[in-house]
């Protein structure tokens, strides 16, 4: 990936927030190394299983709410997920359905759990 001025930066999110072009892809490595077999598992629950809240994904995983909360957490940093606060409880939505990985530039881009892959 090249280095771009603060302007350019500007210049481009700019075109972005008017449709005029497709946000640049984000590298990938940091990405690959946080999807975990349980991180993927965890992906995989939320788009077949639709759980409403934490609690729920506890109890479909059996996995700890500590440990749940932490993997969302680095889920949603890396826009897999949002975290939904309803109340007192957390609502967690996946945001991508397919996520493609381009070796030849360490980049990903990831489709909407909406759309068709």
């Amino acid at each position: 990936m090249t280095r771009k001025s603060l302007t350019e930066l500007r210049e481009e999110m700019r075109a972005v927030a008017r449709g005029e072009q497709k946000a640049a892809p984000l590298p990938a490595a940091p990405l690959l190394a946080a999807l975990s077999r349980e991180a993927l598992e965890l992906l995989g629950i939320l788009l077949r299983e639709h759980p409403a809240t934490v609690t729920e994904l506890v109890t479909l995983t059996g996995r700890s709410q500590p440990n749940i909360s932490r993997s969302l957490q680095l889920l949603a940093k890396y826009r897999l997920i949002r975290l939904v606060k309803d109340g007192r409880e957390v609502r967690p939505e996946p945001i991508a359905k397919v996520l493609r990985v381009d070796l030849a530039t360490g980049t990903y881009e990831t489709t909407p759990s909406g759309a068709a892959a």
